[in-house]
């Protein structure tokens, strides 16, 4: 089992108002951090996702034309599912 901290209520697990006071000059430190690395994941995220996806692999490949006869078998076998 874990050691109670003199920092913490030994009852609930609670932060003390002591160690409250001690971390309340550094939260908004914590956040702008916390915010600029998020910031940079997500940029990061983003920007690979957008390279990604805008590549067209089959553009160069031709396609062959089809027959009148085919296209309309194709299409009777579609429209009937």
């Amino acid at each position: 089992m874990l050691a109670p901290s003199n920092y913490t209520d030994k009852r609930t697990w609670k932060m003390t108002p002591a160690m409250i006071r001690a971390r309340k000059p550094f939260f908004v430190r914590n956040m702008v951090g916390l915010s600029a690395l998020l910031g940079a994941s997500l940029g990061i995220y983003f920007y690979t996702y957008r390279v990604l996806h805008k590549d067209n692999d089959f553009a160069d490949v031709p396609i062959p034309p089809i027959d009148k006869k085919e296209l309309e078998a194709l299409q009777k076998e579609f429209s009937t599912k």
